[in-house]
């Protein structure tokens, strides 16, 4: 029998006479200090308690395995003090100054049954296509197949780099890239390493999933009034602000891992700045690991591609601080309410009390599906073609901005220097694109992959997607929960904008390789994919 407790100490007992645990006033003066010291800790047995009353509710430590399997690890992958920081072509700096205090990682997630193993990586990296042979190299030191490894980048602007026809005049930017390919090259071994520690953490674990939304993002694809097309705040714009969390809990009911999926750019921290940053991801992460001691938290990055911060273009480090932890605290409130296990409340009689009560604990009833299964396509869609007279113009907009660049001496510094220099660079840029998109033919290849896991399901693509391809594929989606990633690895790259944004033109539509009809065949794809896995 189970015993409470109640220490008297500093306690005025008054307890009805008539109960054989009834204690008088004069007898126990516990008012009186001096009778208090006599008996400090001496305790007052008030009522046994029967074995079938609960003091604690089932969780996920009462039910059966799932046959779920899972390890994390994180890798710190920060760089050396004044790496280029050269994400921007507007920057007027080549060298870092400084690290945001939430640091640059890699972390890990490995999954398995038992029988096969998935791994998961999320980088604070702009781009993860920049990593040729990584994925050979963690196949080859975990044994894992490289069909089942997807690498991803957070896809922050503030991240190490170094671009030659980039920065400011009269500066020999070669003599960075050693430093930067040391970096690189230390990024290989950390990364692969992470996923080594995670696949050596592997535990019995319980999973699942919930959504709720966050508003940090906005619609990035401006336009002025006079028709010019940037990238800014479109508040008329689509914007998917859905937020989809998965929950690992270990054997005995611990939260474990947290694995959270949201669609903006991260250009908070953009040409002004000059620390590397994992931009507002970092500060979400962070958010969340605070909020739940000993959980590993992993971010994908999902249909980005004209999903923007709802405040950006900033050296400030306190709006990525704020809107990360807005986006943690969104996400650690979903995470919290998430039930890992089939776990309900069930009638099991009633109780006499003051007010009368129906029993109705919570029962675990067993864990759920965690089947692992996977489907892996590379399609054909179809390929950016350029018209002569797109091309036509473009020759005059780029004749223009070679003129204008023209009025400034190379030893010319000032601001409308330098913006004359970028211009032309961007339409000398796209001239060199556009080359290879004249009366093209040959469709493009892109590939996708889908991750069962139970009742949740995670579909990915390399380059940046458009909001609208993502919120298509969730909505169709026959699995309870469903995470839309891009910026991962695999065949292709670049935006995919949705149809109907071709005709207005703008930064990710004239840059991208896809023609007008692949964002639907990538949603068509995508969706027989996850029937296929159901």
């Amino acid at each position: 029998m189970k015993k409470i407790t109640i220490n008297v100490l500093f306690v005025l007992l008054t307890i009805s006479a008539t109960t054989p645990f009834a204690y008088s006033q004069e007898t126990h003066n516990l008012a009186n200090p001096d009778e208090r010291a006599k008996w400090p800790h001496w305790p007052l047995m008030v009522q046994e308690i029967p074995e079938d009353w609960p003091n604690k509710e089932e969780g996920p430590a009462d039910a059966a395995p799932s046959g779920l399997f899972a390890g994390v690890a994180t890798a710190d992958i920060s760089p050396a003090y004044g790496i280029p920081l050269m994400m921007w072509g507007s920057a007027v700096h080549v060298e870092s100054d400084g690290l945001d205090p939430s640091g640059m990682y890699a972390r890990a997630l490995v999954l398995s049954d038992g029988v096969q193993e998935f791994v998961m990586v999320d980088v604070d990296i702009v781009s993860i296509d920049r990593f040729d042979g990584l994925v050979e190299r963690i196949s080859f030191r975990t044994g894992i197949p490289e069909e089942n490894i997807r690498l991803a980048a957070s896809h922050t602007h503030a991240s190490p780099g170094v671009n030659t026809s980039k920065g400011p005049p009269g500066i020999d930017l070669e003599a960075y890239e050693p430093l930067v390919q040391r970096h690189k090259n230390m990024m290989y071994d950390k990364i692969s390493g992470v996923v080594l520690s995670a696949q050596a953490e592997l535990r019995p674990v319980h999973m699942y999933g919930s959504h709720g939304t966050a508003a940090i993002n906005v619609n990035r694809r401006y336009r002025g009034h006079d028709g010019t097309e940037a990238v800014g705040i479109n508040p008329d714009g689509f914007v998917d602000q859905e937020l989809v969390v998965f929950r690992i809990d270990d054997a005995s009911g611990e939260p474990y891992a947290v694995l959270f999926n949201y669609q903006a750019h991260p250009t908070i921290m953009a040409y002004a700045n000059t620390k590397i940053s994992p931009d507002y991801v970092g500060m979400a992460r962070n958010t969340v690991e605070q909020a739940l001691p000993g959980v590993t938290a992993l971010f994908f990055q999902g249909a980005a591609g004209d999903q923007g911060p709802a405040e950006g273009f900033t050296g400030d480090l306190g709006v990525a601080h704020r809107l990360g932890q807005i986006l943690g605290h969104e996400t650690t409130a979903i995470a919290l309410g998430i039930e890992t296990v089939h776990r309900n409340p069930k009638f099991e009689g009633y109780m006499e009390s003051t007010a009368y009560q129906a029993k109705q604990h919570w029962r675990v009833e067993g864990p759920r599906d965690q089947t692992l299964r996977s489907v892996r396509r590379v399609i054909e869609v179809p390929g950016r073609k350029i018209a002569p007279e797109e091309m036509r113009q473009l020759e005059d907009q780029l004749s223009a901005a070679r003129d204008a660049a023209a009025r400034y001496s190379e030893d010319d510094y000032s601001a409308a220097a330098l913006q004359a220099r970028t211009r032309l660079r961007r339409y000398s840029d796209r001239y060199d694109l556009w080359q290879g998109f004249i009366n093209r033919t040959e469709p493009v290849m892109v590939e996708l992959r889908a991750l069962r896991i139970g009742e949740l399901a995670i579909v990915s693509m390399p380059g940046e997607p458009f909001s609208k391809i993502g919120h298509a594929i969730k909505e169709a989606s026959p699995f309870a929960f469903t995470m839309f990633a891009g910026y991962s690895s695999g065949v292709g790259r670049g935006y995919m904008p949705t149809a109907e944004e071709y005709d207005l033109g703008g930064y990710e539509v004239v840059g991208t390789r896809y023609g007008a009809g692949a964002a639907a065949e990538v949603i068509r794809v995508a969706t027989e994919m996850l029937n296929e896995l159901r």
